[in-house]
């Protein structure tokens, strides 16, 4: 809730109702509407149901209606983040008691309109590019490679949040790298949109010990054996280590005979 009617992105007048302040006077709710928030990340969130209430001194947003909305809330040290699955979509900070300041300023309309234009440019080349991580569009802008992007920054994708909780939950096991190309994953995915060369799906390589990605477009799943062939020659190469042990979903692409015969052949372990 909130007294300041010009934050408002979209409004509906409203009458009855009231809020109580610490003294027991009763402030009137006037209005309900939409409000668009620049977090500390630079990502603008859409908080809604918003009570305008007459005379309210202060800005407030309910933990409880957090609890319900998101995934979990931890705080520690002063700070509350706010997850949606893996990633924090909220972060506040410790003013009193019982009492944290959002990081993160409001967006008056004609902010909010752009912001909101500047998100939709922004999520379609980040699934363009097989959501590239935002680190990554942020150097394809600095040398002009994505028309219509002066800047990046990120809005929240599911796709990328299921990702990553099945990247957390997989690295839980009890094998982990423990030098680079020891332990190595890959995945394939279709590619929302056939690329200019006929690319239709991405496949990924990724070093459990660095964290490092490589992906790669191919016309076909059944190219997966031969672009595998070439990343391995090439990381193997760079690095002057040999993969031991690569691991996938198990998926057509990766158990044919010859992917297998190979691996047999390299000592890598499946």
């Amino acid at each position: 809730m909130t007294s300041r009617r010009e934050w408002f992105y979209n409004y509906e007048p409203i009458s009855g109702g009231s809020v109580y302040s610490c003294n027991n006077h009763a402030l009137e709710i006037v209005g309900v509407g939409t409000i668009k928030l620049k977090m500390y990340d630079g990502t603008t969130k859409v908080v809604r149901d918003v009570r305008h209430v007459k005379g309210l001194k202060k800005n407030l947003l309910s933990y409880g209606l957090l609890d319900n909305n998101a995934s979990k809330i931890e705080t520690q040290k002063g700070i509350m983040k706010v997850f949606h699955g893996a990633l924090v979509v909220m972060k506040g900070e410790k003013i009193a008691a019982n009492l944290y300041m959002l990081k993160g300023e409001t967006l008056l309309e004609a902010e909010a309109s752009v912001a909101s234009c500047s998100s939709d440019s922004t999520m379609l080349w980040h699934r363009k590019l097989g959501h590239m991580s935002e680190q990554g569009m942020k150097v394809l802008v600095e040398q002009k490679l994505l028309p219509g992007l002066t800047k990046v920054s990120l809005p929240l994708c599911e796709h990328c949040i299921t990702s990553k909780q099945h990247r957390l939950k997989f690295n839980t096991s009890n094998s982990r790298g423990k030098a680079v190309l020891e332990l190595v994953h890959s995945d394939v995915w279709q590619a929302p949109v056939t690329s200019l060369g006929g690319a239709k799906y991405f496949v990924s390589f990724i070093d459990d010990y660095s964290r490092r990605c490589w992906v790669y477009p191919i016309k076909r799943k059944a190219d997966v054996f031969s672009t595998f062939k070439v990343f391995k020659a090439r990381v193997e190469l760079d690095s002057g280590n040999k993969i031991k042990c690569f691991r996938s979903d198990n998926g057509g692409e990766y158990t044919s005979d010859e992917f297998d015969d190979f691996c047999r052949k390299e000592g890598i372990k499946r």
